[in-house]
């Protein structure tokens, strides 16, 4: 007979048949710390982090502009990134570094003040990604593209 259990219930119970008791109190222990930085974060230092976003517990969040930061749904920060929303240097203080919807911040990354990254940049490095691969193919395929890289190569034997 099944039991009804509440749903984080059932996904423990599914993580200790899989992994064994430790695994699964060290992954339910982790969850929680982080909700709970997540909610230090927000309520305790004003930053705007969606509740669906998961920062490492190791990551660093800047303190000294914390209204700067804005971090969008489904994003995760990893272990020693460091996002910035102040410049000490040139005396700004003001800053809002703001990480979009469903964004990666890997490991050891380095987010500078005043920094967008979102859908349009994304957008962006695929489009560079899809005119450079084309431009390659019609450099290297095309009688055209042949031409124009003998002729780049050596000038005076492109034009016998």
């Amino acid at each position: 007979m099944k039991q009804n259990n509440p749903a984080w219930l059932a996904e423990f119970i599914g993580h200790v048949e899989r992994n064994g008791w430790l695994a699964a109190l060290r992954t339910a222990l982790r969850k929680y710390l982080m909700r709970l930085r997540w909610y230090y974060l927000v309520k305790g230092w004003g930053m705007d982090i969606h509740p669906s976003a998961w920062i490492s517990l190791k990551a660093k969040l800047d303190r000294t502009n914390p209204r700067g930061i804005h971090i969008g749904a489904g994003t995760l920060v990893a272990f020693d990134a460091v996002i910035l929303s102040h410049d000490y240097i040139r005396s700004i203080h003001d800053v809002k570094t703001v990480i979009g919807k469903n964004c990666l911040i890997g490991a050891n990354s380095f987010i500078m003040p005043g920094v967008t990254i979102g859908v349009l940049p994304v957008i962006t490095f695929v489009a560079a990604v899809v005119l450079l691969t084309g431009l390659q193919a019609f450099l290297t395929r095309t009688a055209l593209g042949k031409a124009f890289r003998a002729t780049s190569d050596d000038p005076p034997t492109a034009e016998l």
